[in-house]
């Protein structure tokens, strides 16, 4: 009974080993089954997402900025214009008066009218001057009738005393009335040629070729010796007066043409003269320059702009004043293009910022020095769409 029992438990344990085993390969073939879908899934999900991938276009490098370059320019120094202003004044201008008492008869111009020399502009009432001057004829006329009576006289009185009828005292005094009446004829002469002169001065007339300038009395005023009737300015050749410092005075020549300005014509000019002393509140020196209007208008009053050139020595570069940029502590600077390091040995060229001093700053361009030099390749454009170290592609002279 007990060899039965026990080999009844043998197959029972048999069994249930059997049963775990077959349990066991069941776990794992679903398992197997579970990592394959698993396996599976990733394989296509990497496929598809090399296949969409592929599908998308290639992204292209986008080009380079094209910048405009010019190499800046090397001089041994740059030429200035200053300007200096003064007034275009008349050559010459005089207040113009009779030098006699009288009344004003008459006056021929008017203000800003042109008189050439010798022409009449005013006169006097002269009534009273040439009535003097035929009371002085008449008694010329009288005094030449007492001359001859004189001279008749004394030829008679010379006959009698050669003859020994009258004495020496009788013919010097008829010798004498000749030369008294002589001598008054003499001082009429003088009276007549004082009214004539006096006359002549009672008519005024221009000293030179001008241009009326002011007119200050009318017909009918009374007027004393020297007292002013008209201003007369001169028209052909009117100065300009100009206070400059004394170092440009020294660099002025007599033999050199200059230009002046007026109400915005140029015109040649000269030098005319210059004063010998400073003017102490300016510290300037008055210099004339005679300016040639040719028919135009006078223009007196009006300012004049001189322009003298002057040529400073020192060495330094030009470069466009637009390619100019503001920097710290006063400097500015200029954007350069340089050339990079590559590996591959090709040309790449990048952005470099170029400190500088500006001399002289005109329109188009400025006289520059600082860390540039002749080869240095200057943006002259669009400096503000590229930066320090941004890859370029330089266009030379702007082309």
């Amino acid at each position: 009974m007990s060899k039965h029992r026990m080999d009844k438990e043998e197959q029972l344990a048999g069994r249930s080993v059997m049963k775990r085993i077959g349990l066991l390969s069941a776990s794992l073939a679903t398992f197997s089954l579970s990592v394959g879908i698993a396996a599976a899934a990733v394989l296509i999900g990497v496929t598809t997402i090399q296949m969409r991938a592929e599908e998308k276009p290639k992204v292209e490098a986008s080009p380079l900025v094209q910048v405009p370059v010019i190499r800046s320019e090397f001089s041994t120094g740059y030429d200035v214009t200053h300007s200096f202003v003064g007034r275009v004044e008349p050559g010459r201008q005089t207040d113009l008066g009779f030098e006699l008492s009288g009344t004003i008869d008459k006056i021929t111009v008017d203000e800003g009218e042109v008189v050439r020399k010798g022409d009449v502009i005013a006169k006097l009432d002269r009534r009273t001057l040439e009535a003097e001057r035929r009371r002085q004829l008449a008694n010329r006329l009288a005094t030449e009738s007492d001359r001859e009576l004189a001279v008749l006289t004394f030829r008679r009185q010379q006959k009698l005393k050669n003859s020994g009828h009258v004495s020496a005292q009788i013919l010097d005094e008829a010798r004498l009335t000749v030369s008294r009446l002589e001598a008054t004829l003499a001082q009429i002469d003088a009276a007549i040629e004082v009214i004539d002169i006096n006359l002549d001065k009672a008519v005024l007339m221009a000293p030179f070729d001008g241009i009326i300038g002011q007119r200050m009395l009318d017909e009918g005023a009374t007027v004393s010796p020297g007292m002013p009737l008209l201003k007369i300015l001169e028209a052909t050749s009117p100065l300009v007066r100009i206070g400059l410092a004394p170092e440009v005075v020294d660099r002025l020549d007599r033999d050199d043409q200059f230009e002046v300005r007026v109400a915005g014509e140029a015109y040649s000019a000269r030098l005319f003269g210059l004063r010998q002393d400073l003017q102490t509140s300016t510290r300037t020196i008055e210099t004339l320059f005679e300016i040639d209007l040719g028919s135009g208008p006078a223009r007196f009053g009006r300012l004049a702009e001189l322009t003298l050139p002057e040529r400073i020595e020192t060495e330094g570069f030009w470069v466009p004043t637009a390619a100019l940029k503001e920097g710290p502590r006063g400097l500015w600077t200029v954007l350069a293009v340089v050339e990079a390091d590559t590996r591959d040995g090709g040309d790449t060229f990048t952005i470099s910022r170029e400190a500088v001093e500006v001399l002289h700053a005109g329109a188009v361009r400025s006289f520059v020095r600082g860390t540039i030099t002749r080869d240095t390749r200057i943006v002259i454009e669009g400096v503000h769409r590229v930066v320090p170290g941004q890859s370029v592609t330089p266009i030379e002279n702007g082309a």
